[in-house]
């Protein structure tokens, strides 16, 4: 019996990859219209907002012959939120303090703000960082630098680096005047982050800073995948740590935020495992401390059911950004649910191309009970985190 398959990505570089590689395996899916299907074995492959998660928590609770399967968890926002993830390793380093987290999440602080009148407040709050922007407008100190984000935007959206409490409230002041309350009221929640201010860097790239786009597939509840298929995304111009500037084509490696680049494709968006200058010792060093980061990340937040719940008949994607530091030391950034995967280009689509395949073969094919077809790809799943739960 085949598959039926609603599938409707509004991304359509992502929606035509994910249904030529259904079509390859001879009939086995089923592409439906609608969500409606009278089949024992349905996935759905649909933005979040057109999940029916009352369904899904149904049948995980009842017992009976139909399977269903889709794209995504209900409950994540203790990894994807910058402010609850934050909150969530300030926890979970108490309980254990050796996690590899301590040295490999970038020290971290949450501002409550709802308007630039109240930075005062909110810095009184985060006590710990006020202290260190004072420090910095001091002549004999060699200043922190920090970047601020906003918790639930992506997209580099709202990121401002900065030495001082003065340089933050005329960011705050300049972008949120009296008229835009509502703006920042909608924000609200930010995240702090001292700034990696020694990026790895290679010359034959001109010296431009980069950061690793790894895709991570959780499945049921809970086995991750890791997909060593990563991007390397390039700044368009090279490095500078000028004290006195923040030249976003210079600072900020997102690709959407090099809409003004005088660079072609590919000289933005790179694969990892393809870097020139690298030695591969040092490219399996970076890879092996990703995935114990991601393990890790997981371990704890599978003891979160109120910020992060994972279900039995569901997977998702989530693109996790990394940054290296000049001595090979990697550092987590943020997640994101629903990566972008045009931002990978023409010139790579194989590689998402692969990731779906891999995701068919290792997760959709065995949920309804098929065994693998054995597709070589070139690309592979690496299983870092495995203990399933009932629900």
């Amino acid at each position: 019996m085949s598959i039926d398959v609603h599938l409707q990505m509004h991304c359509s570089y992502t929606n035509e990859l994910i249904r030529n590689v259904l079509e390859e395996e001879n009939g086995l899916f089923n592409l439906i219209d609608s969500g409606t299907s009278n089949s024992d074995k349905v996935l759905y492959w649909l933005e979040y907002e057109d999940i029916d998660f009352d369904m899904l928590y149904r049948l995980v609770k009842e017992s009976n012959n139909k399977k269903i399967l889709a794209n995504s968890y209900c409950i994540r926002k203790g990894l994807l939120r910058k402010a609850n993830f934050a909150l969530f390793v300030q926890k979970y380093l108490s309980k254990q303090p050796d996690s590899i987290l301590r040295n490999h999440y970038p020290e971290t602080h949450i501002l409550d703000l709802s308007h630039p009148d109240y930075l005062d407040e909110a810095l009184n709050e985060a006590f710990e960082l006020r202290d260190i922007l004072e420090e910095n407008t001091k002549d004999d100190v060699e200043p922190i630098p920090f970047i601020l984000k906003a918790s639930i935007l992506d997209k580099a959206s709202e990121l401002f680096i900065f030495y001082t409490q003065s340089q933050l409230e005329e960011f705050f002041t300049n972008k949120y005047d009296d008229d835009d309350d509502d703006n920042i009221a909608n924000v609200r929640e930010w995240i702090v982050q001292r700034y990696i201010k020694n990026p790895k860097l290679l010359p034959v790239y001109q010296n431009r800073k980069f950061h690793l786009r790894v895709y991570v597939i959780a499945e049921r509840n809970l086995r991750i995948y890791v997909y060593d298929g990563i991007l390397a995304l390039f700044a368009s111009l090279s490095y500078n740590n000028d004290k006195e500037s923040f030249d976003r084509l210079r600072h900020i490696t997102n690709t959407c935020a090099q809409v003004d680049s005088q660079l072609n494709e590919d000289d933005l968006v790179k694969e990892f495992f393809t870097l020139e200058n690298i030695d591969n010792d040092i490219r399996l060093n970076i890879f092996e401390q990703i995935k114990l980061i991601i393990k890790d990340i997981f371990t704890g937040l599978h003891n979160e059911i109120t910020i992060f719940q994972p279900l039995k008949n569901a997977f998702e994607i989530y693109g996790f950004d990394f940054l290296i530091d000049e001595n090979n030391q990697v550092y987590f950034l943020e997640a994101n649910a629903y990566p972008d995967f045009k931002q990978t280009g023409n010139l790579l689509s194989i590689l998402i191309k692969e990731l779906f395949q891999n995701i068919v073969q290792h997760i959709i094919l065995p949920y309804f009970g098929y065994e693998q077809t054995n597709k070589i790809t070139q690309r592979k799943f690496h299983l870092v985190y495995d203990k399933q739960k009932t629900i």
